[in-house]
């Protein structure tokens, strides 16, 4: 089970699963963010609060942040019928990524 929340504490996310890998993506929204994601299965992730959603682009992902703080938690895909989101696992507790592997994604390619 993983538990992460944004700096204020607003937004919660709970995950049915644990972390074989996180990905480090260099698309724009991304590096800006500092987004670095695990994935899952929509079914597998709870999430808490109010957010904003920002779409960028291509307009085939929603990104959501917090409405208080402004962290980006989590995007889900604009397709319902993808099984496929991306929780922000920097909002995880510290020391939480230690061990985990990070995969280099290039976004800024596609």
């Amino acid at each position: 089970m993983l538990e992460g929340s944004c700096d204020c504490g607003a937004v919660c996310y709970t995950v049915d699963g644990t972390l074989a890998e996180v990905a480090d993506c260099n698309c724009g929204i991304c590096r800006r963010t500092a987004g670095l994601w695990a994935y899952f299965s929509p079914r597998m992730v709870t999430m808490t609060g109010q957010t904003d959603i920002y779409m960028r682009g291509d307009r085939m992902l929603e990104i959501h942040r917090c409405k208080h703080c402004g962290c980006v938690m989590f995007w889900t895909p604009v397709d319902k019928t993808y099984d496929r989101m991306g929780v922000n696992a920097r909002m995880l507790p510290p020391g939480s990524l230690e061990t985990v592997p990070v995969v280099k994604c290039d976004g800024a390619s596609w």
